[in-house]
């Protein structure tokens, strides 16, 4: 007889399909995956994000100088005890999940410090050459229910701004855009080759880490949303260590 899984994990669809497209959301489900955790997804579609967050008892990830609240996820709860316990923002998750189920950790026990300052390094020379490619992007990939629901927002919060025409669904990716994204990971590449030529991941040695799920899930954020690009660019940057990275998480990239 099967058991129902105690961890829910809250994401956001794409348009066509149950499909995960948030690099953020990403983070939460290649930890759970890895860590073999049984969970099932709960799919909310950007309007259902605030109300169900607040109803399940979290604070807004941030409040914007105007005033209003920014609920986000990924979110995490937890069922297996005797009070429901929720869990946002995928690095919580991740201590979280390390700390209840110790098997197969993600952060490892020496050198746990590289795990913090690679996502802050990761954010500060990719992050922004992705985001700015990838807002375009997301019009497509985003249910209509998301669309009008982002849309709405944005023109509240950023009234006359022009960063809400990135939005628009006819926006195109320069190749420019395309290169400076992959400026950003041959500088990740560059560091990570220190390791040596053989050693695949961010920490060196023969088993992944956090880090390496957070390149994975950029990774398949690209592959969702702009999948002729993946398959005739990406996959090739930094002399093919994306795509050697992209073959042996297959296990980490499951869909529950």
């Amino acid at each position: 007889m099967s058991t129902e899984p105690t961890i829910i994990l809250y994401d956001i669809p794409s348009a066509s399909t149950y499909q995960p497209w948030n690099p953020n959301t990403w983070k939460a489900r290649t930890v759970l995956n890895y860590k073999r955790i049984s969970y099932k997804t709960v799919w909310l579609s950007y309007p259902d994000i605030e109300p169900t967050l607040k109803k399940l008892g979290a604070s807004p990830k941030t409040i914007d100088p105007e005033g209003y609240p920014h609920y986000m996820l990924p979110a995490v709860l937890d069922i297996s005890g005797r009070s429901p316990v929720l869990v946002t923002d995928s690095l919580n998750i991740a201590e979280y999940l390390d700390a209840k189920y110790p098997d197969r950790p993600v952060f490892p026990r020496e050198g746990r410090a590289l795990q913090y300052a690679f996502e802050e390094t990761f954010n500060r020379i990719v992050g922004p050459h992705f985001w700015k490619m990838m807002l375009p992007l997301a019009w497509g990939v985003l249910d209509e229910r998301s669309r009008g629901h982002v849309h709405e927002k944005r023109e509240r919060w950023h009234k006359s701004k022009a960063s809400l025409g990135q939005w628009r669904p006819e926006a195109s990716i320069s190749g420019k855009e395309w290169e400076s994204l992959k400026g950003g990971f041959d500088q990740l590449a560059a560091f990570l080759n220190k390791n040596g030529p053989d050693m695949l991941y961010v920490a060196g040695g023969s088993e992944p880490t956090r880090a390496d799920m957070i390149i994975v899930s950029y990774l398949a954020s690209i592959v969702v949303a702009a999948p002729e690009m993946w398959s005739r660019e990406v996959r090739h940057w930094s002399g093919g260590r994306w795509e050697r990275l992209w073959r042996v998480s297959e296990s980490w990239r499951v869909v529950h």
